[in-house]
């Protein structure tokens, strides 16, 4: 009785150790593209304040 009970806790941990992983991988992959927008937004705002300042 006792092996079948830890099998299905060490399962079960492992299952929710999967899901915390594929959730942070997600979460990466949706925050990675703001980041590289964001720093677009920043070089082209650069860009701008050097061109005025230039006239």
């Amino acid at each position: 009785m006792f092996d079948i009970t830890f099998l299905f806790i060490m399962a079960f941990a492992g299952g929710i150790v999967a899901i915390i992983g594929i959730l942070a991988i997600f979460g990466r992959r949706i925050t990675e593209p703001k980041k590289e927008l964001q720093q677009k937004v920043e070089n082209l705002e650069e860009e701008v304040r050097k061109l005025k300042s230039e006239k």
